[in-house]
């Protein structure tokens, strides 16, 4: 049986209708705890869409009609599966819109396709699929270094080795903003919260904006990772099948995996881009 973007997308996603700031997408983004936000015209179709990284590279941009991507291909809800993957691999952007007849009907992510992975019961193993591009880092390096290659890299998941070069955490852009000052006042001012958005809980606000702030407000601490890192974190054998992988990574909601070979050394990191990349020939 053909599977069906239908299957596996997120419906009626949350959007926002030009003309507009940036400001109100990154409020949807924060209030909704979603990482992008499609973008309709004044007569309530689709324009365009907006990320968190879009946000991210372009700080300064305060127009959404400026900063929305109009060029991002979509897909219908009745595509297969297949044509999706194959378009995530190719852009390497983690947010497809669905469109039926000019309407945004769903948002599908890879973290979303990892379901049909499951489902197809996938054997390539692990070591097929792994990412070798791995950038690790020592217990000793301090959260502004983590920052800085984050910024340098748009990789935002690092596997920490100790001094023999064993997996002893990983670090992700979220345990750096756990760690890190950023006046909620001056955040609140900026982007219009008032006292009916109370509810807004700071962490999700956090979250949403990552590393938004860098260039304004946001203070690293200059703390060791080794503080921060998650410790013994969840891995996978690199001889382990792709919907094992799959099914850890949702039951734990993580778009990433450290890898270990026969020596139960690190041997790179496996990411939801690769993992779905098994849906396709």
């Amino acid at each position: 049986m053909n599977l069906t973007v239908e299957n596996y997308m997120t419906k009626k996603p949350y959007s926002v209708k030009l003309p507009a700031p940036v400001s109100e997408a990154m409020k949807i983004m924060a209030s909704k705890d979603v990482a992008a936000v499609p973008v309709l015209n004044p007569k309530g179709n689709y324009a365009g869409i907006v990320s968190r990284r879009d946000i991210l590279e372009h700080p300064k941009e305060d127009e959404l009609s400026m900063l929305m991507r109009t060029d991002f291909p979509t897909v219908s809800s009745k595509d297969e599966i297949e044509k999706a993957v194959k378009l995530f691999l190719e852009k390497r952007r983690r947010h497809l819109t669905v469109v039926d007849n000019g309407k945004v009907v769903g948002i599908l992510t890879p973290y979303d396709l990892l379901d049909a992975v499951i489902a197809k019961k996938i054997d390539k193993p692990v070591s097929e699929l792994v990412s070798r591009v791995c950038v690790p880092v020592h217990i000793k390096s301090t959260a502004k270094m983590v920052e800085r290659t984050i910024r340098l890299t748009h990789i935002t998941a690092f596997p920490v080795l100790d001094d023999e070069g064993t997996l002893a955490g990983i670090v992700t852009e979220r345990d750096l903003l756990n760690g890190a000052n950023l006046d909620v006042k001056t955040v609140s001012s900026q982007l219009g919260i008032g006292e009916d958005d109370d509810s807004w809980s700071w962490e999700s606000l956090r979250d949403i904006f990552t590393f938004y702030y860098t260039v304004r407000d946001l203070d690293i601490p200059n703390v060791a990772v080794e503080k921060i890192m998650v410790k013994n974190p969840v891995s996978i054998f690199e001889g382990a099948s792709a919907s094992e992988a799959a099914r850890i990574m949702k039951k734990n909601k993580f778009t990433q995996l450290p890898v270990r070979n026969v020596d139960d050394e690190l041997s790179g990191m496996v990411y939801d881009f690769d993992i779905i990349a098994s849906l396709v020939k």
